[in-house]
């Protein structure tokens, strides 16, 4: 099951980041879209099991199911 965690930054923006537990380990992890997301910062980072990934490369493996 992936969390979904909330910071607020220094500048005031929020960072959302989506985390799955692996084996008492907390990995980013988000297979529905970016793990790390912060719009007016624009970012948008792609993990999967705590690797991360382009957006293509994350694209692929979700389109596979390789993750």
């Amino acid at each position: 099951m992936t969390n979904k965690y909330i910071r607020e930054e220094k500048d005031g923006t929020k960072t959302t980041t989506y985390a799955t537990d692996c084996g008492g380990i907390m990995k980013t992890h988000n297979s529905k879209g970016p793990a790390i997301v912060n719009k007016k910062q624009k970012i948008g980072d792609y993990y999967l099991y705590g690797i991360k990934h382009t957006k293509d490369e994350w694209t692929s493996r979700i389109k596979k199911q390789a993750y």
